[in-house]
């Protein structure tokens, strides 16, 4: 069975990726979870799925890539599945400046829908395609990220280059954010109880202190009290 079909990881991240028509989402997913590049990929009709697991420093990710149609007819449809992305990936191509042009609007969506702590990230695709034929140079975009608070990388899905580094270092920020939130819980749970503790125990001593109080699995005494 393949690794990807198994439930052998410790940590689930939805990637939802995002862009206008033909920017490269297909390719930039195929390239990570398949390992190839096909020169001809007709464009996504809605939105379709493929995932791969990775072993962050020796705990196994699986990395859900949603892949999404950039066609306006289909942006109703996508919508319902900003909610509950763990990141985002908005891609442009460096060849084209209205894919460029196209991600305020795209972020218009994003602040709108998704969570306020998925990990948001610009990608220019299609390093690949080099001399006249960039339209969009790094300084723009990565001014641009750094207005909006994005992380930024630049790919080529055809070359292989940076595919892997978008997703490891996107896998260990969405992981250490998944800590981050399950320690604050931790820390919260502990923070009520200790809250309750004192609020239990200052409760007693406005009774005149007759009970002896120890922790809060002892605050059945204080029923008992008041039932005697």
């Amino acid at each position: 069975m393949d690794e990807n079909t198994r439930n052998d990881f410790k940590y689930l991240f939805k990637i939802l990726v995002i862009g206008d028509v033909g920017v490269g989402k297909t390719s930039l997913i195929r390239r990570f979870t398949k390992g190839y590049f096909a020169e001809n990929i007709t464009s996504t009709v809605g939105v379709c799925l493929d995932s791969k697991v990775v072993n962050i420093s020796g705990e196994k990710v699986k990395l859900q890539c949603w892949d999404t149609a950039g066609r306006e007819e289909y942006q109703t449809i996508i919508q319902s599945y900003y909610r509950n992305a763990d990141a985002v990936i908005m891609m442009f191509d460096l060849t084209n400046q209205g894919s460029f042009a196209s991600i305020p609007q795209w972020l218009v969506d994003v602040h709108r829908y998704t969570n306020k702590d998925a990990v948001k990230v610009l990608v220019g695709n299609k390093t690949d395609l080099k001399g006249a034929r960039r339209m969009v140079n790094s300084r723009s975009a990565a001014n641009l990220a750094e207005f909006e608070d994005l992380l930024y990388l630049e790919t080529s899905a055809k070359w292989d280059d940076n595919i892997e580094t978008l997703f490891t270092e996107l896998a260990e920020q969405l992981r250490e954010n998944a800590k981050t939130k399950t320690l604050n819980r931790m820390n919260e749970t502990n923070n009520f109880l200790v809250r309750k503790s004192v609020s239990i125990s200052s409760y007693i001593k406005r009774l005149g202190g007759k009970i002896p109080f120890q922790s809060v699995t002892n605050c059945c005494r204080v029923k008992g009290f008041l039932s005697s």
